[in-house]
């Protein structure tokens, strides 16, 4: 005679793979880069990139506590209450084993909020294996370039100002490209890439830093600058926007380091590294 289907067996089995896989993607989330650089080179592990772990995570820990509610309420439910009508004299008298699990959890929990030891160090050691991931030739040209569309790309110093010339680009190169208004990462997960490989594709190979003229240099207004190597001050300006640094275009260099709290010599490298790309 064929066995009815076990509901015990299903949710204790049920249980067991959630509790698997939170465990797994757990495991790679604190490893894995961060978004950062995950988004703009497409890292992959076990053939899922970062967004596909996390949402692999969420979605098994939902069903985790799905399972558990289904196990407790359906299955459990009278032996859970009776063993608490039996307990809970013998636990009130006795609470030692329930003070001192509330102590513990309450010190895990604000160890971990006020960074002390030994859970500090826990989250170093993962930081620690997120950022060596990171290397200066996997950085973005400018944070979360991966997100900006390509009418926003072509504003960049050093890409022309014009999006239907680096959508024709794509284009020759042998990408499916349907709008200006799609950013990289759409570009790139349309024709299975990264959006590091698709910005090589419609950025100018770096020559190396072009060096500014030295005379004069904190005298000069952005829009000086962009005139004297051939680029467009608005595209300066949000450039540095993008690296927190607030600078109007006929304000002297000078004056634009001093507001921003920088040394002129870290202004002019940023410039330097901003028109050579």
């Amino acid at each position: 005679m064929k066995n009815s289907f076990s509901w015990r067996v299903f949710i204790s089995f049920g249980l067991f793979i959630a509790f698997l896989m939170m465990l797994v993607s757990g495991v790679v989330l604190y490893i894995s880069p961060p978004g950062r650089v995950a988004n703009w080179t497409d890292w992959r592990m076990m053939g899922l990139t970062k967004t596909g772990w996390q949402n692999q995570h969420v979605i098994f820990g939902f069903a985790f506590i799905l399972l558990s509610l289904f196990h407790l309420f359906l299955i459990n439910w009278k032996a859970f209450l009776s063993y608490l009508k039996t307990k809970s004299t013998q636990g009130l008298k006795s609470p030692v084993e329930l003070l001192t699990i509330i102590i513990l959890s309450a010190f895990f929990g604000i160890g971990t909020a006020i960074g002390i030891q030994p859970f500090s160090a826990i989250i170093q050691f993962g930081n620690g294996i997120s950022n060596s991931w990171e290397r200066k030739n996997t950085q973005a040209p400018v944070p979360h370039t991966e997100m900006m569309t390509l009418t926003e790309l072509a504003q960049q110093p050093g890409l022309g100002g014009d999006p239907e010339a680096l959508k024709i680009k794509l284009e020759q190169a042998g990408l499916k490209v349907d709008s200006q208004k799609q950013t990289l990462a759409e570009i790139a997960k349309a024709n299975g890439t990264s959006a590091e490989k698709i910005y090589k594709i419609i950025a100018p190979a770096a020559q190396g830093n072009q060096k500014l003229q030295g005379d004069g240099f904190g005298k000069k207004t952005l829009q000086q600058i962009a005139d004297e190597v051939g680029v467009s001050s608005t595209s300066l300006q949000l450039a540095l926007r993008q690296k927190g640094i607030e600078a109007k275009t006929d304000t002297p260099l000078k004056a634009i380091a001093e507001k921003n709290n920088i040394q002129i010599n870290d202004l002019r490298q940023m410039l330097e590294i901003m028109i050579s790309r």
